[in-house]
């Protein structure tokens, strides 16, 4: 294992590794920073132009953009008071509380430093813990996968947020497109043109439902207003004291810990976990300011978190090939785009890869530190940049990405049916994510269940005689029995109010 992990550093080391990481690190932060953009679509309309790179390039500069944009749309949260990204809210809270007493600077350079902390947690679990549950998954059998896949689904629709039917409904829509195409026993279905008979191309899905849908809010609707605070010119040397380290190590500490879990946990992600963090550091919290008045700590707990939920979150996409995240599911396409499959297999037949990767990491975060720390006095900026120059350049670059990934004019269609479906979706308040993960784990469910029925002739009831695969059986059902029974408590909460 030693002599893997050193080819991986030297193999990430390269001068075009480096210089696409360094790309990556831009990338994200200008897409976070600005509004109604993320990270993700960055890197869909990025991962076809990426077919051309090598594998470990292309992948190494995914990961970069999106552990550059998590942490970046903290930027203008802190000083303009509107997050570039869903997981900068949480550091919005006390972030701009903090600007406005003059002390952005404090606020930016904290929060770069703790998606930093964040974020080499994540990349430490992911080069330690995820080969180590890649060495037991390989003895796992169809029907393990296909309970592991119903267990992550089910997660993902009960921590959704909105009505449980709503998260429901998505991913149902989300497995019926997902049978288009052939079926595992070599049936064709609903390909009602030969373009669907390898089923719906996921990335023009991926450009259409998560690019077009943000593009058509810009469209529709103004920006919110936004309330700018300059960075004090002050010297401000917090963090660059021992002292500092020393009152605030275990928040550090404690919100990488819980971060990393909630990377691994399937369906969580930087936004949760960057709550889950922020209200832990308040719930311990004995010091003035209170928390939302300017209390450095929230900073520290929501980016700590938020960073630590990216990279931890691609172990089960590698271990198991169930992403737990948007962000993994372009990473998994990005995979098999280059001819690689996620899952058990990939320790086995692709070693090498595997820990450049997890190496990879590494770098792209002391990358994000340097350029961050260097950047954030003009990545607020970009916040202001005019729609109307805005909109054209992306709408272009994703039609373009979408048709270049098969040089064929049904994926831009398929594109922009999805951003029509995902926009209607979002209208009616119901989350796509679910949709999107249903597309990705709806083959594998089926696949993995087809190989099973084979393996015991058919017999369902086999199924619950494995007992892993009946824990993670029981698991699935319980998730939903509890979301239902939460989302009830809090109606009825409501109700009283």
């Amino acid at each position: 294992m030693t002599h893997l992990i050193l080819q991986g550093f030297a193999a990430s080391l390269t001068p075009l590794n480096i210089g696409l990481m360094a790309l990556g690190v831009v990338i994200g932060i200008v897409f976070a920073s600005l509004p109604g953009l993320t990270g993700a679509a960055a890197m869909t309309m990025l991962l076809p132009l990426s077919y051309g790179m090598p594998a470990v390039s292309a992948v190494l500069l995914l990961i970069a953009i999106w552990n550059a944009a998590v942490w970046a749309g903290a930027v203008p949260a802190v000083v303009m008071n509107i997050p570039g990204t869903s997981a900068a809210a949480a550091t919005l809270l006390d972030g701009h509380p903090l600007a406005m007493q003059g002390h952005a600077q404090r606020a930016i350079r904290t929060s770069i430093i703790g998606a930093f902390v964040g974020s080499i947690a994540a990349a430490i679990a992911l080069l330690f813990v995820a080969p180590l549950i890649g060495n037991v998954v390989i003895y796992l059998g169809p029907a393990e996968i296909f309970a592991f896949a119903s267990f992550g689904l089910t997660l993902v629709v009960s921590i959704t947020r909105g009505t449980l039917s709503k998260s429901i409904i998505s991913v149902l829509i989300g497995l019926f497109i997902g049978t288009v195409g052939f079926a595992p026993s070599g049936f064709p279905r609903f390909a009602f043109t030969p373009n669907l008979l390898s089923g719906i191309s996921l990335i023009p899905a991926l450009i259409g439902l998560f690019t077009f849908p943000e593009l058509i809010n810009l469209i529709r609707h103004r920006r919110p207003r936004i309330v700018q605070v300059e960075p004090s010119q002050e010297r401000d040397l917090f963090l660059f004291r021992a002292q500092d380290w020393s009152r605030h190590w275990f928040n550090f500490v404690r919100s990488a810990v819980i971060g990393v879990f909630m990377g691994i946990h399937p369906g969580a992600g930087p936004t949760i976990s960057s709550f889950i963090t922020y209200n832990e550091a308040r719930r311990v919290n004995k010091s003035d300011p209170p928390f939302g008045e300017g209390n450095i700590d929230g900073v520290i707990a929501s980016d700590t978190g938020a960073n630590a939920a990216v990279l931890s979150g691609l172990i089960p996409a590698f271990t198991l090939g169930i992403p737990g995240s948007v962000d993994t599911v372009i990473i998994i396409a990005a995979l098999t785009l280059h001819g690689l499959q996620p899952g058990p297999t990939l320790f086995m037949q692709h070693a090498p890869f595997v820990y450049t990767i997890f190496a990879g990491a590494f770098v792209a975060n002391i990358l994000m530190l340097v350029i961050g720390l260097f950047a954030a006095r003009w990545t607020a900026k970009l916040a202001l940049v005019p729609t109307r120059f805005l909109l054209p350049i992306v709408t272009v670059v994703a039609l373009v990405g979408a048709f270049a990934v098969n040089n064929n004019w049904f994926d831009v269609l398929t594109a922009l049916l999805a951003g029509l479906l995902g926009y209607g979706l979002r209208s009616m308040g119901i989350s796509t994510v679910p949709l999107l993960l249903g597309l990705i784990l709806g083959p594998i469910l089926e696949t993995n269940l087809y190989q099973a029925l084979q393996v015991y002739g058919s017999l369902w009831s086999a199924i619950f005689t494995r007992p892993i695969a009946l824990a993670f059986l029981l698991l699935s059902v319980a998730s939903l029995v509890h979301a239902l029974i939460t989302r009830r408590h809090h109606k009825a909460g409501s109700d009283v109010v």
